[in-house]
């Protein structure tokens, strides 16, 4: 079931929350700053409050949003 994806790639530099699906299957979350936005592997590249970058692939995103503070 999918949610819905309020994050655009123009929100560059804002902080960002996903809810996402990996490839086996477990679903996974990232808080961060939205980095940069992969098209070619339509990916967004979220860094991480302790610095590491988190790739998480469009197609399985279910719940995306820009967040405050």
């Amino acid at each position: 079931m999918k949610g819905q994806n309020h994050v655009q790639p123009t929100d560059v530099g804002k902080r960002v929350s996903f809810q996402f699906e990996l490839p086996n299957g477990f679903l996974s979350e990232v808080v961060g700053t939205l980095e940069w936005y992969d098209v070619p592997a339509a990916t967004y590249m979220v860094r991480r409050k302790d610095g590491e970058l988190a790739r998480v692939p469009s197609r399985g995103v279910r719940a995306g949003k820009v967040v405050s503070g």
